[in-house]
């Protein structure tokens, strides 16, 4: 792998850092270790003599803007200030109640660095300078976190909608400062974050585009701007689109798997004669 795909690749997986900080919101065990690794690559890559830290530094002030992007995510997400994320013996403790906080910080941050990758992709891919595993990587990861992204959301969205309904149920339909600020503060906010990924995506395939759109549609339903079809249930409506979202998720990660561990292969291969050579 020639050294434009090596730098690209560093750069990536950058980018694959911030975007699994996404995983905190399934309600499941995280390891410390875990935790620990992810705070180490997003700290060390910002010196200056790695391929991120070199690009802040050539991109005068908007390399600037980005770094104190990046330094705030880890602030509110990978430091001891977090209560969002924390460490406790082996294990990691997250506040599911601030899980809007947490795609706030990780959405828009991953989308300054897929830009960034993309970048690269395309100047590699006009000038042939960059390989075409490289370019089947990101291309399978752009249609996996699209589709990742939808799922991992409307796992929130539900629980926040089903709270809403309640709030709602309670108090006979009327509005409530309660059922406001669900509105305004995480259903608006969620929809939001899915709106602007589709704005923002560089795939164009059909089965990717496709269920990007259906999810938009059932948020439209939520909003009551769309009519449920058949007049369904939310629930009926939420369980189909969520196994649509698993499935897709489950196909294209086992793709994008195989390629990452090819790339992985190559990326060793490459360092090897380098490090005999010193």
């Amino acid at each position: 792998m020639n050294n434009f795909s090596l730098y690209t690749f560093r750069l990536y997986h950058y980018l694959l850092t911030i975007r699994d900080t996404l995983e905190y919101s399934i309600k499941r065990d995280h390891t410390v270790e875990v935790y620990n690794n992810r705070k180490k690559i997003l700290e060390d890559n910002l010196q200056e003599g790695t391929p991120f830290g070199d690009f802040l530094k050539n991109n005068g002030e908007a390399g600037d803007k980005i770094r104190e992007k990046v330094k705030s995510f880890i602030d509110e997400l990978y430091s001891e200030n977090s209560t969002i994320l924390m460490p406790s013996g082996d294990k990691v403790r997250v506040d599911y109640a601030q899980m809007v906080t947490l795609f706030d910080m990780t959405v828009g941050l991953t989308e300054t660095m897929r830009d960034i990758v993309f970048q690269y992709i395309q100047y590699g891919i006009n000038n042939k300078e960059i390989d075409n595993l490289m370019v089947k990587l990101v291309s399978e990861d752009e249609k996996m976190y699209r589709i990742v992204l939808s799922m991992l959301t409307m796992r929130v969205f539900e629980e926040s909608f089903a709270e809403f309904q309640k709030v709602m149920n309670e108090s006979q339909g009327k509005p409530t400062p309660q059922s406001n600020f669900i509105v305004q503060n995480e259903l608006a906010k969620l929809t939001g974050f899915l709106r602007f990924s589709r704005q923002h995506v560089h795939c164009t395939d059909n089965e990717t585009l496709d269920l990007l759109d259906e999810t938009l549609r059932v948020l439209e339903m939520t909003e009551g701007r769309r009519q449920r079809p058949d007049n369904k249930g939310f629930k009926e409506i939420f369980d189909d689109l969520n196994k649509k979202l698993n499935d897709c998720t489950a196909k294209y990660e086992a793709a994008w798997k195989a390629t990452y561990q090819q790339v992985v292969d190559e990326v060793t291969k490459s360092a090897k004669p380098a490090e005999s050579a010193n």
